[in-house]
């Protein structure tokens, strides 16, 4: 462990839990800042700051800003403030690689365990997707993204599962955000979400398996592009 890491231990123990409902509204609001780019990556920041710009007190923001830290967005500088992360294409397509297996495991769990609130939900976010894509909104395609993502980890219901996927995604995410427009099909992504909000509402693991294979084939492709462009 390294002195980040205990430093972000520490600070758990020794500071009074926020409320869960408190605590997820504070990660959600700075993962979209971040995500959005409204804080530019590479700048340094204080918790008091980042506090102020979300409008929720201290405690809350301190562990979304943990975990935060954990999922590569921000980085804890001792005594010097926190910075925000580069940009960086490597990062971005070594989490790919580690993501895949767990895709497929949620797609099949998701598909499987759904119940008929919860493939209702999909097949309307699905509808989302593509009501994004026809009116050219990045932010509205982001937020479905991490809809679809929550709906399809309480469908597969496992903790574990829950925990590796708010750690891997939120770089891509900013990632896409990031390069989104600079060529190619704007298209294709959004349509490879959708077949997979109805294949996991479908039931069909199999299919909806492969449709995430799809969607890491497709942000694969466009990260690597992305580099040259």
């Amino acid at each position: 462990m390294d002195f980040q890491e205990l430093l972000i231990a520490d600070l758990a123990e020794l500071e009074p839990q926020a409320p869960d409902s408190l605590k997820e509204i504070a990660y959600h609001r700075l993962e979209e800042k971040l995500v959005f780019l409204e804080v530019a990556p590479g700048s340094v920041v204080t918790e008091k700051a980042l506090a102020e710009s979300i409008g929720i007190g201290r405690t809350p923001v301190r562990e979304a800003i943990q975990r935060l830290a954990m999922a590569g967005l921000l980085e804890v500088l001792p005594r010097r403030g926190i910075r925000v992360s580069e940009l960086d294409s490597g990062a971005v397509l070594r989490m790919l690689e580690v993501g895949r297996g767990l895709d497929d495991a949620v797609a099949r769990g998701a598909a499987v365990r759904a119940i008929p609130q919860q493939r209702k939900e999909l097949q309307r976010v699905a509808e989302e997707f593509e009501a994004a894509s026809a009116r050219g909104d990045p932010i509205g395609l982001l937020r479905s993204d991490s809809e679809f993502n929550s709906l399809c980890i309480s469908a597969m219901n496992n903790e574990h599962a829950t925990k590796m996927v708010q750690l891997l995604h939120p770089l891509s995410r900013r990632f896409w955000f990031s390069r989104h427009g600079r060529g190619g099909d704007t298209k294709l992504g959004p349509r490879l979400h959708a077949q997979a909000a109805r294949a996991v509402a479908e039931g069909d693991p199999d299919k909806a398996a492969a449709a995430f294979r799809r969607i890491n084939d497709y942000l694969e492709s466009f990260i690597k592009a992305s580099m040259y462009n």
